[in-house]
């Protein structure tokens, strides 16, 4: 029997789309007004037509300058062109503007190797090579002595990372689609014990592939993973296979778009970094108010009390990996935080960021948050039983993503991990730390308030900056912080990790990675610079800062000061007598835009895009006092 096509539904389905699309198009003709009704268009739940007729609409409507954008290169043997409307909408839901190149059918590997190939043309920031079993799965006699299968899987998968490698030397990131299983058993269950059976081969070429794909430094993208729960059969149509070789079949478009585009929003640094929890039949059963610390359901003794806890286990590992967990719900306070010291509750008070409970609106609820964070709205998700409350915040504050949560509380933990929300293309130490970075924050905020004064607060804090070039073990959080950081970033330029890897390896590259300890803990690298060293045109050179970004979570420390003084001090150490820097604004970026004249810097011209500030090395600035400096050589 066929089974029905892979649904987004987590997303809410639309009472009237005909009249939401109508009224798009006609914003369309005037720009960003109509970009963003079709953003908000592609938050609902979408069928293949659906989608293919927001994107034939996205294609007439120019994305608004602020908007991040993305060229992707779709490779593969296959027919692939009825994907990309998905792909496109995926990245809209995200926030994310897509250019997208697909060679023509079965040119993808003469794309690649060819000089001045359109592919080379088009200049690919990320590229997805979708590869069906075929492309790599040998034909082989099933009486093939094991070393020979081995020896064939071998050379199937170094022949495509020969591929990647060539993909990454153009500066793209490179992500590898696992085959989908589409061969049946030849033996039954005794198929995996065939080493040169299909089943047999294609099983162990995608461990291979996932071995290579870490020592490359190529991402991977599990569409059977993700399709599990439905089946195979849900995101194929064999004859659709059979008539027009699409792998993945046209009704399952829109949802393997989205997978796909979850990735290249990570790459862009689009993830939401809060999961904003309601409480009463959120994280447990009942009402914390009416039914009283022994009345709410909650652990074992039911099946609906362990689904809460299966909720609350899955909520605490995603903190554990490095997501914030906040609460925002209509509650007494005195009564919310004391729910937590219910002896079955896996989550305690202490595992939230921020917490707040009264009876106002949440959406003010939500605002307070992201102020408290020092994060904006677009980096929250917001779970909540109630569908008027979801409602209700979707219309308020768009910016928030809310997934649209099912009644039964044993679907919380499918419902949040198939949104894809807080999908990753890193995982690093500091990322791991981070809600305890965030705790220890909360200790800095206790000690400014009972400081005399802020010269007092900043010497307390007994801060350490140590300062290096950028190491190829920093290259992964480096990169991470270059795609998702926007309010202290100069000129909010992205690259991927290749481009990134290619810069700390140009002589005329200075890179610094500065790293901060004080009494309360380590922050982690909390500042990356790129600038390059050019000739100043009088027969000098000078030092053109690329990239300056620095995490909100030590601002008001005069950081910046200190980093300034080692920047001049490199660049003069470098031969050059002057530093360049350059201020681009965004709607999000306003609280640097007097960062230059603060440290000294002069006004040095621009363009409508962008200000240029110089600051003469014979007068570098100090760093200040209360900031203990070790700095490591920077490679010239």
């Amino acid at each position: 029997m066929k089974r029905t096509p892979l649904e987004l539904d987590w997303l809410p389905p639309h009472a009237d789309f005909e009249g939401a699309l109508s009224h798009a198009r006609t914003l369309s003709e005037t720009g960003a007004p109509g970009w963003h009704a079709l953003r908000a268009l592609s938050g609902h739940r979408l069928d293949f037509l659906q989608t293919t007729r927001i994107d034939r609409l996205l294609r007439q409507t120019p994305p608004p300058p602020e908007v991040p954008r993305l060229r992707l290169a779709l490779l593969g043997s296959f027919t692939l062109e009825h994907l990309v409307p998905g792909l496109r909408i995926g990245a809209l839901r995200r926030g994310l503007a897509l250019e997208v190149h697909v060679p023509p059918y079965g040119q993808w590997r003469q794309e690649i190797l060819t000089h001045g190939s359109g592919l080379a043309a088009f200049a690919p920031e990320a590229v997805l090579i979708c590869s069906a079993e075929s492309d790599l799965v040998p034909s082989l006699p099933l009486t093939t002595p094991e070393a020979e299968v081995e020896a064939a899987l071998d050379a199937a998968i170094a022949d495509l990372v020969q591929a990647w490698r060539r993909l990454r030397a153009m500066g793209a990131a490179v992500i590898q689609q696992l085959p989908i299983r589409a061969a049946a058993p030849l033996f039954g269950h005794f198929d995996r014990l065939v080493p040169a059976s299909p089943g047999a081969m294609a099983a162990e070429i995608e461990h291979r592939l996932i071995r290579a794909a870490r020592a490359e430094g190529v991402l991977i993208l599990d569409p059977m993973a993700a399709a599990r729960a439905e089946g195979i059969d849900a995101l194929q149509d064999r004859l659709m296979w059979l008539h027009a070789k699409q792998h993945v079949s046209p009704a399952a478009g829109p949802w393997f778009g989205d997978q796909a585009a979850r990735i290249l929003a990570g790459l862009r640094g689009l993830t939401r970094k809060v999961l904003v929890l309601d409480l009463d039949n959120t994280l447990w059963g009942g009402v914390i108010g009416d039914d009283g610390l022994d009345g709410i359901v909650i652990g074992e003794g039911s099946a609906r009390g362990e689904a809460f806890k299966a909720f609350q286990l899955y909520c605490k590992a995603l903190r554990e990996r490095g997501v914030l967990l906040a609460v925002s719900s209509k509650n007494d306070p005195a009564r919310a935080e004391a729910a937590f010291d219910h002896p079955e509750m896996v989550l305690r008070r202490a595992d939230f960021a921020a917490f707040v409970a009264n009876w106002t609106d949440k959406g003010q609820g939500l605002q307070r948050i992201a102020q408290e964070l020092n994060l904006g709205l677009d980096a929250l998700v917001f779970f909540d039983d109630n569908p008027a409350e979801r409602a209700l915040l979707r219309e308020q504050f768009p910016e928030v993503a809310v997934p649209e949560v099912p009644e039964q509380p044993e679907d919380y933990v499918r419902c949040l991990a198939a949104s894809g929300l807080f999908e990753t293309v890193a995982h690093t130490a500091d990322d791991a730390r981070r809600a305890e970075q965030y705790a220890a924050n909360a200790e800095r905020r206790r000690l400014e308030i009972v400081a005399p004064d802020m010269d007092s607060f900043l010497a307390g804090l007994g801060m350490e900056m140590r300062i290096g070039p950028v190491e190829r073990v920093d290259l992964v959080r480096v990169t991470q912080l270059i795609n998702k950081t926007n309010q202290f970033n100069l000129t909010t330029r992205r690259y991927t990790e290749a481009e990134v890897e290619a810069m700390i390896a140009d002589p005329d590259i200075l890179t610094f990675c500065v790293r901060l300890t004080d009494r309360f803990g380590d922050n982690g690298i909390v500042c990356v610079v790129l600038g390059r060293l050019r000739p100043d045109g009088e027969g000098g050179r000078l030092l053109e800062v690329d990239t300056w970004l620095m995490s909100c979570r030590v601002l008001g420390r005069r950081v910046e000061e200190a980093v300034a003084a080692v920047i001049a001090g490199a660049a003069r150490d470098a031969g050059a007598s002057t530093v360049v820097g350059c201020y681009r604004p965004t709607p999000k970026n306003g609280m640097v835009a007097d960062l230059f004249p603060r440290l000294g810097f002069h006004p040095a011209g621009g363009d409508g895009h962008s200000a240029l500030w110089r600051l003469d090395l014979a007068a570098p600035p100090p760093p200040p006092p209360h900031i203990r400096l070790s700095v490591n050589p920077v490679r010239q």
